[in-house]
């Protein structure tokens, strides 16, 4: 019987796994069953049928938490950023401490700064990307996983993924790392070689954030899933299982990516400015070996090769930080401010890097940044860019210049 009643989502590539219950009922695009949910897949050819035609039935529930609605009030970005991410690290402190928690209080803390960052992705998605490449007050425990969270809720945005499943995905974003928390200070400082403890501890800490969620509540089977496979590669070099292929979940080869991806375009003290050709033909590389190459296609497409907040050196030797993604990913909108000569602008002035004068020269390291208020950038809507998102097509030539 058609599912004339339920809303349909198009199987991706990935999350279907063989001689496992599927999760839900598959149909194909008129609603006809094609396989019931708890069905066994037991051949690669019907793997490969369900991909290809496949759709999961979904009912939208009222009780699942929906992103906040910002677009009808005026909103700073990066203050919500900043509280969203205080909020973040005041609960990983309570967890490292081992506070009692009552039922459902972790999770719902946690769902509560998702639909938050999904609001606000929705709101201005490159002032958030900007909040997030400009903040650099904010400890790394923190702003890390906040970043692979709005990555990772942009690619979600791009797919369609109903809203129950990107909140387990976000949720894994955010708490992947729970269990390194306590010593990730002392690793960022650290020169010396890792001890044999310290290589055993940073391969059990998929493990060890499992057992600590449960402890504190959590029973979602996908966000406990994710958060124990978010290392695992492609060709079993991962860990702490070494699994490989189609046994690494979908959704954990997209947060894989963008913890890559996050790692390629953030600016480091210790080096110098990022060689945009050589960091993009990295990530391809892994493309297909380690990391899922239809996820990294996606990631380019939809955050382009310089995301917003990223400080960029132009042709014509002023300073800026980009504002804007455009269907060009390698051409987005700039800020200019500060000049060749070392003077900064009285206001900051929208480039146009389709325009060779204008074109980007290199990204900048922590050398080169300054101390700028955003809010002069984005806050008044006065360098504001409305562009559509470019299509999968307008990047493969690029890429393929590059492979």
């Amino acid at each position: 019987m058609p599912f004339t009643s339920l809303d349909l989502q198009k199987i991706n590539s990935g999350q279907l796994q063989m001689h496992q219950p599927v999760p839900w009922a598959i149909c194909d695009e008129k609603g006809q069953l094609l396989l019931e949910k708890g069905g066994m897949i037991e051949s690669t050819e019907f793997k490969l049928i369900l991909e290809k035609l496949g759709y999961f039935a979904y009912q939208v529930e009222s009780d699942v938490p929906q992103p906040v609605q910002f677009n009808k009030r005026k909103v700073n970005p990066f203050a919500e950023f900043e509280d969203l991410s205080f909020r973040l690290g005041e609960l990983f402190s309570q967890l490292e401490k081992g506070t009692v928690f009552g039922p459902g209080v972790v999770k719902r803390r946690i769902f509560d700064v998702i639909t938050q960052v999904q609001g606000l992705v929705q709101h201005d998605a490159d002032a958030l990307l900007g909040a997030v490449h400009l903040n650099d007050r904010l400890d790394y425990i923190v702003h890390h996983p906040m970043q692979i969270a709005i990555l990772t809720e942009l690619v979600l945005e791009r797919l369609k993924i109903p809203q129950k499943i990107r909140l387990s995905v976000l949720a894994a974003a955010l708490t992947s790392n729970v269990a390194m928390n306590p010593y990730q200070k002392i690793l960022h400082q650290q020169t010396s070689p890792l001890t044999d403890k310290q290589r055993d501890m940073i391969h059990r800490h998929p493990v060890e954030g499992v057992r600590q969620l449960k402890n504190a509540g959590i029973d979602d089977e996908l966000w406990l899933m994710l958060v124990a496979q978010h290392h695992e590669k492609l060709d079993g070099s991962g860990y702490p299982a070494g699994l490989k292929g189609e046994a690494v979940r979908y959704e954990a080869r997209l947060l894989a990516v963008a913890d890559v991806y996050s790692a390629m375009v953030t600016p480091r003290v210790y080096r110098g400015p990022l060689r945009l050709k050589e960091s993009l033909k990295d990530l391809m590389q892994q493309g297909g070996v380690t990391l899922d190459a239809k996820i990294i296609r996606i990631f380019i497409t939809e955050l382009g090769l310089y995301p917003p907040g990223v400080f960029v050196r132009l042709n014509n030797g002023d300073l800026g930080v980009v504002v804007g993604r455009t269907p060009d990913p390698k051409c987005p909108v700039v800020a200019s401010i500060k000049k060749s000569d070392g003077n900064f602008f009285p206001s900051p002035r929208k480039r146009r890097t389709s325009d060779a004068d204008y074109g980007i020269k290199y990204v900048c390291d922590a050398t080169e940044r300054v101390q700028i208020n955003p809010a002069n950038l984005w806050g008044l809507d006065a360098i504001r860019v409305e562009v559509r998102r470019p299509e999968f097509s307008e990047v493969s030539e690029f890429l393929r210049q590059l492979s």
